[in-house]
């Protein structure tokens, strides 16, 4: 029967944390513009429909509001 072996040995695991701190390094930044890119897009869409409600809003008030006759 083979030796027990430790597989997260010292150096094994400050190798593992090695490439995952690059990783992050290298790929944080773009899963956040990403992420950014998103919220920028929801909030853009969304102060659209807000001053198109608010156009819609004000033309029913307006003729609401005001009585036209010509003569």
């Amino acid at each position: 029967m083979p030796e027990f072996q430790t597989f997260f040995t010292p150096a094994r695991l400050n190798e593992f944390w090695y490439y995952v701190k690059w990783l992050l390094f290298y790929v944080a930044p773009a899963i956040m513009i990403m992420a950014a890119a998103g919220a920028l897009s929801m909030f853009i869409a969304m102060m659209k429909k807000s001053f198109a409600n608010t156009k819609q809003i004000d033309k029913s008030e307006n003729n609401e509001d005001y009585e036209i006759r010509r003569y």
